[in-house]
């Protein structure tokens, strides 16, 4: 019964907002990447963490990806972000899109 349904707009735009996604590359301990994880998802992005210290084939995909192997290393589409702290903002814009 349509009567019982609470609608709002919040749950429309629950409801229609698309689901940002993120890659990031990590190793245990590495305090950016944890600050990385951390904003991501406050921010509702789904991430995907790959830990290149213990994925032999988390490392060979940063490589393919950025061409080098540091961390972290965010990814949000077709986009590789070298670090997090330097880009931030940058990584704040593209999630507002």
């Amino acid at each position: 019964m349509l009567a019982n349904r609470h609608w709002s707009v919040k749950d429309e735009m629950v409801r229609w907002t698309p689901v940002k996604k993120a890659l990031l590359f990590t190793m245990e301990g590495n305090a950016d990447g944890e600050a990385a994880l951390a904003f991501l998802q406050t921010r509702g992005v789904a991430v995907d963490v790959r830990d290149v210290g213990k994925d032999p084939e988390a490392s060979l995909d940063l490589f393919a990806r950025a061409g080098r192997l540091g961390v972290p290393t965010v990814v949000i589409g077709d986009r590789v972000f070298d670090g997090f702290g330097v880009h931030r903002e940058e990584i704040e814009g593209l999630l507002r899109e």
